[in-house]
């Protein structure tokens, strides 16, 4: 090793020994930077500006990065402790000398024309107090801001194009219905007919033979709404007295009939899935009497209520 590498590691280990020596002053005396007039911590920011004219190493860099960081959290803790109310800090006239360097003497004429702010000047003031180029973190918004043009909404208009919009929604909605339920009403007398045509043509019949679908357990329950209708018009009549529901078609009954003492029974018929399975093995139902009926999509490709004449 030549005598210019002997020196040259000497001055670092001196420049480290100084770096340590002030961050033990700066930590020992943290108590005296807060209750001092601030000439004590400018001292020792003028010592660190004279070691890190030396620097030029990470080594060195890193301990004077920490003197840094240290002497910034002690000017925060002074800041906080300054009372804005005294004669020490006067807020209107901090902001009052910072709006006359950004729009000169008539600050706020000019602020009120929208006049483009002196940035330059407050710039070159505040590189006075600073070595180092200021980090983007210590911007909380943007420097300008343009004012948006609110639109005027007449509020008669608004009220008006609400009223049109609901009267449309509603004509639409009364003009479907009334369709939909007309072609529902088609429809369901045309599969009562069918039904009836059927248990016409296959004479006495267990009812839930006749009304249980194998394939499908919502078609058994429509088959069950269909033959509710020939139970009501009395186009059908069910004998329980063997001990299971047989359901045979029959001539509508007369008034006569009435008089003479005949009356109608209506009974709540409850079918579920697991009800549905149990129908299927018992009676061994592989086919229903009543064809399956195609079902219908809608748009998002669930399956609707069949609403088709068997084939």
């Amino acid at each position: 090793m030549d005598n210019g590498e002997e020196l040259s590691q000497a001055h670092r280990r001196s420049l480290r020994h100084d770096y340590r020596n002030l961050l033990s002053d700066a930590v020992t005396r943290k108590n005296e930077y807060m209750t001092d007039s601030g000439s004590l911590l400018l001292e020792d920011l003028e010592r660190a500006n004279l070691l890190f004219n030396s620097v030029d190493r990470t080594v060195e860099g890193i301990l004077d990065s920490r003197f840094l960081i240290l002497s910034a959290d002690i000017g925060a803790q002074r800041a906080h402790q300054l009372r804005i109310d005294s004669a020490a800090f006067d807020a209107l006239e901090y902001i009052e000398k910072v709006r006359l360097n950004l729009y000169a003497a008539s600050g706020d004429n000019q602020q009120m024309l929208g006049s483009t702010p002196n940035w330059a000047a407050m710039g070159s003031i505040a590189a006075r107090f600073s070595r180092r180029a200021p980090q983007f973190s210590c911007i909380y918004g943007p420097l300008m801001t343009e004012p948006k043009e609110r639109r005027r909404v007449k509020p008669g208009a608004k009220r008006d194009n609400a009223a049109l919009a609901a009267s449309r929604q509603e004509a639409q909605i009364e003009t479907m219905g009334e369709s939909d339920v007309k072609r529902q009403e088609n429809q369901t007398t045309k599969l009562v007919k069918t039904v009836h045509k059927i248990l016409t043509q296959v004479g006495p019949v267990n009812l839930l033979q006749l009304v249980i679908n194998p394939a499908s357990f919502s078609q058994s329950v429509e088959n069950i709404f269909y033959v509710s209708f020939l139970i009501r018009d009395g186009k059908a009549f069910i004998d329980d007295q063997s001990g299971q529901p047989m359901i045979e078609a029959c001539e509508p009954p007369q008034q006569d009939d009435y008089q003479s003492g005949l009356t109608k029974k209506q009974l709540i018929f409850s079918l579920d899935q697991s009800t549905w399975q149990q129908i299927i093995e018992v009676f061994a139902i592989e086919e229903s009497i009543i064809p399956t009926r195609a079902s219908k999509l809608d748009a998002s490709g669930l399956s609707q209520i069949s609403s088709q004449v068997p084939r």
